[in-house]
């Protein structure tokens, strides 16, 4: 099942291939967004659960050197 949620994250520097090391660490399911200077991470990902989806996520963010700040569930 597809769960939908958006991370902010911090510790990635948004210059240089920061779009590469997110996709090798593994979020290669998320659409990838700098607003007002901070990282946001939409993803779309397969779990069996929404927090099995979201853990799983954060463990890529981490593996990009990167580190959750909020869990945002979509809209509505």
């Amino acid at each position: 099942m597809n769960h939908a949620f958006t991370l902010r994250v911090s510790g990635i520097e948004t210059a240089g291939n920061y779009e590469d090391r997110l996709f090798d660490a593994g979020c290669n399911d998320a659409l990838v967004a700098v607003v007002g200077g901070k990282l946001y991470l939409d993803f779309d990902r397969d779990a069996a659960s929404f927090d099995a989806a979201v853990q799983s996520a954060q463990r890529d963010v981490e593996r990009a050197g990167g580190h959750v700040e909020a869990v945002m569930p979509p809209p509505g």
